[in-house]
C-alpha cells in the first residue's frame, strides 16, 4: 500500500509544481495589450520567442517558455497578458500555459486517486 501513497504523492506534487505557478499566472495577469514577436531564441532542439509590449506607459520585453515547436513569428503580432501591478510580469497567448495548467492538473488528479486508492486498500486489506 505505500507503493501507492508513494507514486500518488509524487504524481500530486509534480501536477501542482506545474500546474499551480500558471493558474496563478492566467488569474492575476489581467492587463492585456498586443506586443510584437522581436526575435526567435533557439537550440538544436527547442526554440522561444522574445517578445516587446507597452504596458503602463512604458515598454517591457520578455520570453516565452522552451518549446519544441515554435510557432511565433518574427514580426507578427501577439496577444499580451500582464500584471497590472508589475507589467514587467507578463505571458503571450498560444505560448503553453494552458497546455501546462491541463498537463499539471492531470498529473494532480491521478495522484489525488492513486493516493486515496491506496488509502482505500488499506483500509480495506
Amino acid at each position: 500500500m505505500i507503493v501507492f501513497w508513494i507514486i500518488g504523492l509524487l504524481f500530486l506534487v509534480i501536477g501542482l509544481i506545474f500546474s499551480l505557478p500558471t493558474f496563478i499566472k492566467i488569474f492575476k495577469y489581467k492587463g492585456h495589450t498586443t506586443g510584437k514577436i522581436v526575435r526567435i531564441d533557439s537550440t538544436d532542439q527547442n526554440a522561444r520567442a522574445v517578445y516587446e509590449y507597452a504596458a503602463a506607459g512604458s515598454k517591457y520585453t520578455n520570453k516565452t517558455n522552451w518549446t519544441s515547436n515554435c510557432m511565433f513569428q518574427v514580426g507578427k503580432k501577439c496577444h499580451v497578458f500582464y500584471d497590472k501591478q508589475n507589467p514587467n510580469h507578463s505571458y503571450i497567448r498560444m505560448s503553453g500555459q494552458y497546455i501546462r495548467c491541463f498537463v499539471g492538473t492531470i498529473f494532480a488528479i491521478l495522484g489525488l486517486v492513486v493516493l486515496f486508492s491506496g488509502i482505500f486498500l488499506n483500509r480495506v486489506l
